[in-house]
């Protein structure tokens, strides 16, 4: 076997899709997409996250467009910050006006006399570029919430392009209720009309010509002459050996399974920092329950920090005359979790904020877990992911993806991550 991909998500599938060579995927679950694959649940379809599709590059714009062959429906976000119970249109800053008038002073006030110091980390950042109001409200809760994690820890490696940063003149008119642009990459996004997000991931398989399902790699072994990868598949080891592994596999996953792995690389691994995700994916028996597409929740009453209604972004992801919400809870890693009590908030939490009614019928209440969810940029981020890559790179395994990169990667750059390591091959590297 000439090249060997590991991880049959986006990137895996996107090297697959672009690998000129003879190739095995092998992927550990019984279908390909990871985080971007969806499930039914008694004729409601759920992502295994939220996702929607959106991009700046063309070639990945015409690769899915022409995979999906009209499958792939436009929208214009309809976003929102539940905040001292209203609804405040994203992004929170431009758009002040369902919110206090003292609230809203002290928001602008913030952004006026921010002191524009060059900030050292993620708290400072957000001090910095939207004031104290800003920061208090809403910036700080929602930030500590998502990621578990101090803010004052985190680096600025992931914030660019990802944050909008209105002007003090589009706060103004927001605060008036006159604001008219729309702001932010995702603006405008795309979503599949049937099959959910895993339409994507599941176009892509159509096209790849040697996939191993229910293959979990256990060990790998970096020899002079090649790397032999052993994986189980139906209760039975197998090996296979490789010139080049193009890996997707969670870093600190990979540096498990990798025999003889150097110190301090495998030290650099366990200091990766994430976040793991739980979702409470919900099929109500009544229609329309909101016309939103998904909402952030700022305070710290409500276990949730987000939540999406999967029926606006595709009316076939829900039976008729039905509604679907997809709710998040970050932890991190070695939380214990009690998942009925994780439940029993949720409800609460939906029925606090009016979303579902104390007499509405529940015909999916569904559990879905994931170990790897959001990679966190802490100050040493940069450090121990190039210790790692230098070392997977020398032996000829070269990391794709979020969760290869260890970089907080949308659809899209997956998709292009997967390419760029297959353009290398293709080209002959050495």
């Amino acid at each position: 076997m000439e090249f060997a991909i590991l991880g049959g998500g986006l990137a895996g599938l996107s090297a697959a899709y672009h690998l000129k060579r003879n190739y095995l995927l092998l992927e550990r679950g019984n279908r390909v997409g990871g985080l971007c694959s969806s499930k039914n649940v008694k004729g409601y379809t759920f992502d295994n996250a939220p996702h929607i599709f959106f991009t700046k590059n063309d070639y990945t714009k015409d690769l899915i467009f022409n995979l999906l062959k009209g499958n792939l429906i436009e929208q214009l976000r309809r976003a929102y910050i539940y905040l001292k119970n209203a609804y405040v249109k994203y992004p929170f800053e431009a758009n002040l006006k369902p919110l206090s008038d003292e609230i809203i002073e002290e928001c602008i006030k913030g952004v006026i006399e921010r002191e524009k110091s060059k900030p050292k980390n993620f708290k400072e950042w957000i001090y910095s570029t939207f004031g104290k109001g800003i920061a208090k409200h809403y910036m700080i809760p929602y930030n500590e919430k998502i990621w578990k994690y101090k803010l004052e820890k985190m680096s600025l490696d992931w914030i660019k392009g990802r944050v909008p940063s209105p002007t003090v003149e589009d706060m103004r008119k927001g605060a008036l209720g006159k604001q008219t642009k729309e702001f932010g990459s995702n603006a405008i996004f795309f979503y599949p009309k049937k099959h959910g997000i895993g339409a994507i991931a599941e176009s892509l398989r159509s096209h790849v010509s040697n996939l191993s399902l229910n293959s979990e790699v256990t060990n790998i072994k970096c020899n002079d002459d090649g790397i032999e990868i052993i994986y189980e598949k139906n209760g039975k080891i197998k090996k296979v050996n490789s010139e080049y592994v193009i890996s997707s596999l969670p870093l600190p996953d990979l540096a498990e399974m990798i025999l003889d792995i150097p110190e301090e690389v495998a030290k650099a691994a366990k200091n990766l920092v994430f976040n793991s995700l739980v979702c409470v994916n919900i099929g109500v028996k009544r229609s329309r329950i909101s016309d939103k597409h998904w909402v952030y929740f700022p305070e710290k009453k409500f276990i949730f920090n987000r939540i999406s209604f999967p029926m606006n972004f595709s009316e076939f992801t829900t039976p008729r005359n039905r509604s679907s919400i997809l709710v998040e809870v970050t932890h991190r890693k070695n939380t214990e979790l009690n998942i009925d009590e994780i439940k029993q908030d949720v409800m609460e939490g939906l029925i606090t904020t009016k979303i579902l009614e104390e007499n509405d019928e529940l015909e999916v209440c569904d559990i879905s877990h994931f170990k790897y969810a959001y990679v966190i940029y802490d100050l040493n981020h940069k450090k121990n992911v190039g210790t790692i890559h230098t070392f997977l790179r020398k032996n000829n395994i070269i990391p794709i993806g979020r969760y290869g990169e260890w970089e907080y990667l949308n659809m899209d750059k997956s998709i292009m991550s997967g390419r760029k390591a297959t353009t290398e091959l293709n080209e002959g590297i050495k």
